[in-house]
């Protein structure tokens, strides 16, 4: 069963509308308009069901060792480029790493750094790091995970209720990282929610 991740958490009422999903994404230290300061994040971090995911496009070690001091998250979610030292530093402070990789033809990671990661997120090209709300072409994502096999990937990039069971059937990733495809008037919407895990579990 592919497991779900919701990601762009801001409020409580996200976290009532997101009941349902395996992992809820809180983006901190990043451009994403869904960036939470880190106190807001770990209020509702504190609160919610379901795996926590704090997810940040910081680099620096020490910015992350504040992150993961103030959050306590469940996993650590990085973005590009994944330096193996750096995961490394972070899987020895006790806390599971997912990567995200950009999918294009041709793109590979790090061996050193796949090594040190639990996931790795393969996400649709943009102009922000991940949260762009667009489908690629899910044939590279599959091709990639068959490559990366036995490390769990993770899809992400434009999927919604409408498209969650193809995404399922061509690249049979461990979970799919929803944000935008969930979202209405600037929130999650718990129909939108209901109607996408029904999909996933081929009820629809």
């Amino acid at each position: 069963m592919t497991l779900l991740k919701i990601c762009g958490l801001r409020a409580l009422r996200d976290l009532e509308a997101c009941r349902g999903a395996d992992y809820l994404g809180f983006v901190v230290r990043s451009d994403s308009p869904r960036c939470l300061p880190l106190e807001r994040a770990a209020e509702l971090m504190s609160v919610c069901d379901g795996v926590r995911v704090a997810v940040t496009t910081e680099t620096r070690m020490e910015a992350l060792r504040v992150i993961i001091r103030t959050l306590e998250p469940d996993v650590l979610q990085l973005h590009s480029p994944l330096d193996p030292g750096l995961l490394k530093e972070v899987s020895d402070m006790g806390v599971p790493v997912w990567g995200m990789l950009t999918v294009r033809p041709g793109v590979k990671i790090d061996p050193c750094a796949a090594e040190r990661l639990e996931a790795l997120v393969l996400d649709s090209p943009g102009p922000r790091a991940g949260g762009n709300g667009r489908a690629h072409d899910w044939s590279l994502s599959r091709r990639l995970r068959e490559e990366l096999d036995p490390l769990p990937v993770v899809l992400a990039g434009g999927i919604g209720p409408q498209n969650v069971r193809e995404a399922v059937e061509i690249v049979s990733p461990y979970a799919l990282d929803v944000s935008s495809g969930v979202e209405r008037a600037g929130g999650k919407d718990p129909l939108m929610v209901s109607e996408l895990i029904r999909a996933l579990k081929g009820e629809n």
